[in-house]
C-alpha cells in the first residue's frame, strides 16, 4: 500500500474537522463534552490555524482518498514564571489516522516529516502530548523518539 504525504491545503480542512471531532467523541471523559456548536468551532480554529504561519499541516493519502493528518507549528516558547531563555520549539498537536488505516507506520511518516520542517526552523525540540493510557499511541511517540519529560496529571472532582 503506498501512502503519499503532503503539505496540508484548504481544500483538506473539512477532513481535518471530521477526523480530530471523531477523535474528540471518542477521547472525552465523563466530565467533557462537545459543545453544541463544535463543528462550527473547530471549522473557525482550523481556518485560523490554516492561514497562520507558524502553523504546519500534513496529510496522509492513498490513491487521493484521505487517510490521516497532522496538525503543529514552531514558535517561540516562554517559560512561566518567565525565568527560562526564551527558545524556539517545535508543537505538534494533534495526530489521527482513520481507524482501518492504522499500526501501518502512516503517523510515523507524519511525525517524521513534520519533525524534519521543524528542525530546518531551526526548533530546538520537538513536544507533544498523548494519552497515557493508550499503549498503541505511548509505543509509536516512543519509536519516533519522544519520551515523557513532564507528566500531566488530572484528577476528576
Amino acid at each position: 500500500m503506498k501512502i503519499s504525504i503532503r503539505e496540508w491545503d484548504r481544500n483538506d480542512l473539512q477532513d481535518i474537522l471530521s477526523g480530530w471531532l471523531d477523535y474528540c467523541r471518542t477521547a472525552v471523559r465523563s466530565d467533557m463534552r462537545l459543545k453544541p456548536d463544535c463543528e462550527s468551532a473547530m471549522a473557525q480554529w482550523l481556518r485560523r490555524r490554516y492561514e497562520d504561519p507558524s502553523s504546519i499541516g500534513y496529510v496522509a493519502g492513498q490513491d487521493n482518498r484521505f487517510v490521516g493528518f497532522l496538525i503543529g507549528r514552531v514558535d517561540e516558547w516562554e517559560s512561566v514564571p518567565p525565568v527560562l531563555e526564551s527558545r524556539r520549539i517545535g508543537i505538534i498537536d494533534a495526530v489521527y489516522v482513520l481507524e482501518q488505516f492504522r499500526r501501518q507506520g502512516i503517523a510515523a511518516q507524519l511525525i517524521q516529516r513534520a519533525v524534519q520542517n521543524m528542525q530546518t526552523a531551526n526548533a530546538a525540540a520537538v513536544e507533544t502530548i498523548y494519552e497515557a493510557g493508550n499503549q498503541a499511541s505511548a509505543a509509536m511517540w516512543h519509536g519516533a523518539g519522544f519520551a515523557p519529560w513532564m507528566v500531566h496529571a488530572y484528577r476528576m472532582l
